[in-house]
């Protein structure tokens, strides 16, 4: 599998992720079928231009042919505009998860650690969304998207205390993990400013 073909392969995965479409969906509006939809992501498959064009408007972009010594500048516009909408999706799950936190907040005044997690989900807002930063931020929330999803099932079982204990841990872990993103951030600030600085003298001693 060449380069290009990679490269094609793994854009089409991105655009179909960021506009929420699974594989089955993104295949019903192309007229192809799922397991197809999957080889081309895989980039298993030799993609024709009539059904690369078509998956392209299927996920509002546009096929075009440009000159080769723009490339680059297109590349960095192109990887500029992704890593905005990606900071964008984060932001709107942080939105969410605080959301979440405020419910659970008030339905369950005892699980204390949604206070902590609140905070957390404050602080990581002010961090330098870099694409591993914000890989990092998704993978701390994974707990709590978690409850979220089953939280209507396991209603029952938070009304017992071993049950309310579970969703404390939960909590906990992703407030961790948020803290953890910003810690190693701001440590890496830290130790730019660090090399910045200007080297010991020993004249410094004598002053």
């Amino acid at each position: 599998m060449s380069t290009t073909i990679e490269d094609i392969a793994a854009s089409i995965k991105a655009a179909r992720i960021a506009k929420g479409f699974t594989q089955k969906q993104l295949g019903e509006r192309v007229g192809l079928p799922q397991s197809h939809i999957s080889k081309i992501e895989g980039g298993s498959v030799d993609l024709q231009i009539s059904s690369l064009v078509e998956i392209a408007r299927a996920l509002d972009l546009e096929l075009k042919l440009v000159p080769r010594r723009t490339v680059p500048a297109i590349e960095g516009v192109v990887r500029s505009q992704r890593e905005r909408s990606e900071a964008s999706r984060v932001l709107a799950t942080i939105a969410e998860t605080n959301r979440f936190a405020e419910r659970v907040r008030e339905s369950y005044p005892s699980v204390t650690e949604v206070t902590e997690l609140q905070s957390a989900l404050k602080d990581i807002q002010a961090v330098n969304f870099t694409p591993e930063t914000l890989k990092a931020i998704e993978q701390a929330l994974q707990p709590v998207a978690h409850l979220k999803k089953h939280l209507q099932d396991l209603g029952w079982a938070l009304e017992q205390q071993e049950g309310r204990k579970k969703l404390a841990q939960q909590v906990a872990a992703s407030t961790r993990a948020l803290q953890h993103v910003r810690n190693l951030q701001v440590h890496a600030i830290d130790r730019g400013s660090a090399r910045r600085r200007p080297a010991y003298r020993l004249e410094d001693d004598a002053t």
